[in-house]
């Protein structure tokens, strides 16, 4: 298996839950590129962006399509439609206990959980799974309830939930992978951005792509 980075389930608002959809879906608001600290370091981060778009492009996809691979075989058999399910499930739950920005020290246990207790996860509607997914109900429905005997959702009274039995103990390891990847990744890409920055700023020429 190629050693190169993989990927990642997308993150969504609690608050701006039923607004997504496949037909509407956003990207979560980031900071400005001047706020990254590497990308300040940046003499001009759009020109270094268009000069290196190839290499960046086929990095970061490259990264996304190897880590849902490694999902999809780790926790759903290859079923993407159960895996979105269950990432959305185990995002929004904790949402509202994660904001961006926090330190671990502020908002994690000394386990390093964000959650110690299943009373703190909110629950999804099957409505709301259904609107996030883009998945239809009865299919979203029945992915629920195979997920369900798998162990990796529970039903409670609100709605359900992402199990810690399952998720906990099998994703630790898998996200220690991921994070490595992920952080090689971004080094590659900082790297293609810092030498076209650097061409771009001595005035050097960069090969338009045919």
């Amino acid at each position: 298996m190629s050693t190169f980075p993989g990927y990642e389930l997308p993150v969504f608002n609690l608050p701006a839950l039923v607004m997504y959809n496949t037909a509407t879906l956003a990207p979560r608001p980031s900071k400005n590129f001047q706020q990254i600290a590497e990308l300040g370091k940046l003499k001009n981060f759009e020109t270094a962006f268009d000069a290196a778009f190839s290499t960046v492009f086929f990095a970061t996809n490259r990264f996304l399509i190897e880590h849902m691979l490694r999902f999809g075989r780790l926790l759903a058999k290859n079923d993407y439609e159960a895996l979105m399910i269950i990432g959305v499930l185990a995002h929004q739950g904790v949402a509202h206990l994660m904001p961006p920005g926090s330190l671990p020290s502020a908002i994690l246990s000394a386990r390093g959980r964000a959650v110690e207790d299943e009373n703190q996860i909110k629950p999804l509607r099957i409505r709301d799974i259904t609107s996030i997914t883009g998945v239809p109900r009865e299919t979203t429905r029945r992915k629920l309830a195979q997920l369900e005997v798998q162990h990796f959702v529970r039903k409670v009274p609100a709605g359900w939930i992402a199990s810690t039995d399952r998720i906990e103990p099998e994703l630790r390891d898998f996200t220690r992978e991921s994070v490595t990847r992920l952080i090689a990744v971004a080094d590659e890409i900082m790297t293609a951005l810092r030498d076209a920055d650097a061409r771009a700023t001595a005035g050097g020429t960069i090969k338009s792509p045919r």
